[in-house]
């Protein structure tokens, strides 16, 4: 940590050893008083995005578990998506009033494509939350098996996106995942051939293709944004020689507000989900008010006595786990991607399904606390052979475009201020 007064100090250990692009990054201030190297904190934020990605694959589960049986999905989903608006609509008022959001931005064609994304948001919210319970999905497969979202973008965006151009690499990356994941669900295939899948999967043996479906949605989601990202680019690029300053990237964050708006309006209208046998958790509308006020009841430790108390008294630790490592997430996703690269942070996400797969095969307490059946050594062996074949297929499908993002990461260079830049806006 540096004044801004040192900041032309060639001898001070922070700003030693800086490569040239990174000269041309200066580095972050916070209050526009204190100087922090490029290097420094983008270690930090890169660390912080494994940690909090690695948080929310585990806390989801946590939280899931908190509630006796399934009695706490729906007000999970509920809840979360509620706690998502209370973060993002502050931040994107604080970005409006400093410019960052701009009337081009607020424009209602724009409305559209965030509407589909918060239906799409909601879908995938449904199918991954309501198969996320440790009952349902073991712990160590949903790390896995959501990278099957690497093939249904594949196929989404070559039907909907006119200008992607895939080649053989891109079939044959996407493949390895799909081969991978497949590998990692053999013991369930075992299982249901032999009829005992419910010592594993207690509520169904599908409950893993429902949350494979779930990942169609969140593909369309990042399609759609894309759609708009590229319409947005395209039309402010236009008008950068009729006026003076163009920002030419719509806010994430003010999408995230609006499509989170939508997620959480259509969320508590299609409570009528929980509804259905074999797929919601309750049998009645009294059943589902119990269940969900009794949510509420347990996350702010208000419950009676009992097992459901003894669980309840975790609630909302484990709760608050995953929602701020959700919108860390989120948060250190864009820095890296806005300041380094998007490759770099695919590289990263790849650790995620190595960190929160070995959690569960670490901590096997927490397995049977979070009331997931048992795994033996064949679940253990195909969940960690998955491992390297998912790996290598998210490695080659996101490492094809590196030179041509590299290309436009010099472009964006040649253009770039030689000015520290504000970490807190």
């Amino acid at each position: 940590m540096t004044s801004l007064n040192d900041e032309n100090n060639e001898n001070s250990p922070l700003l030693v050893g800086r490569t040239i692009s990174q000269q041309k990054q200066p580095g972050f201030t916070i209050f526009h008083r204190v100087l922090f190297s490029f290097k420094l904190i983008a270690t930090i934020f890169s660390i912080l995005n494994v940690l909090l990605s690695t948080g929310q694959s585990i806390g989801l589960t946590l939280f899931l578990g908190s509630f006796q049986g399934l009695t706490g999905v729906y007000f999970v989903l509920f809840f979360c998506s509620l706690s998502f608006n209370l973060f993002f609509w502050p931040v994107a008022g604080v970005l409006y009033y400093k410019q960052q959001i701009t009337r081009d931005m607020l424009q209602l064609k724009w409305i559209k494509y965030m509407f589909l994304a918060g239906l799409c948001d909601a879908l995938n919210g449904f199918l991954i939350v309501f198969s996320s319970h440790a009952s349902r999905v073991p712990p160590s497969l949903t790390a896995i098996l959501v990278q099957s979202m690497i093939p249904f973008t594949f196929i989404l965006s070559k039907l909907l996106l006119k200008n992607k151009v895939y080649r053989w690499y891109h079939i044959l990356s996407a493949c390895i995942v799909f081969n991978g994941i497949l590998f990692s669900l053999i013991p369930t295939f075992k299982r249901i051939h032999d009829g005992t899948s419910t010592t594993e999967l207690k509520h169904g043996w599908y409950w893993p293709f429902i949350f494979v479906l779930g990942t169609i949605p969140a593909a369309l989601m990042n399609i759609v944004q894309e759609q708009l990202q590229v319409k947005y680019t395209e039309e402010m690029k236009q008008q950068i020689n009729h006026r003076s300053p163009v920002i030419t990237r719509f806010s994430v964050i003010y999408f995230q507000a609006v499509e989170s708006l939508f997620q959480f309006l259509i969320i508590a209208l299609g409570f009528g989900l929980d509804l259905i046998p074999n797929f919601g958790t309750s049998n009645s509308l009294h059943g589902f008010w119990l269940s969900f006020s009794n949510g509420f009841k347990c996350f702010f430790n208000r419950a009676g006595s009992g097992d459901t108390a003894s669980r309840c008294s975790l609630s909302s630790g484990t709760g608050l786990l995953f929602i701020f490592s959700y919108i860390g997430t989120y948060i250190t996703a864009t820095f890296l991607t806005d300041h380094i690269s998007a490759n770099w942070l695919s590289i990263l996400t790849s650790l995620t399904p190595i960190c929160a797969t070995s959690f569960w095969f670490i901590f096997p307490k927490l397995n049977e606390w979070a009331q997931a059946g048992k795994f033996d050594k064949w679940d253990i062996g195909f969940s960690l052979g998955a491992l390297p074949l998912i790996l290598i297929g998210m490695y080659f499908y996101r490492d094809t475009d590196r030179r041509n993002e590299q290309q436009r990461d010099d472009d964006e260079h040649e253009h770039m201020i030689e000015q520290p830049t504000e970490l807190f806006w």
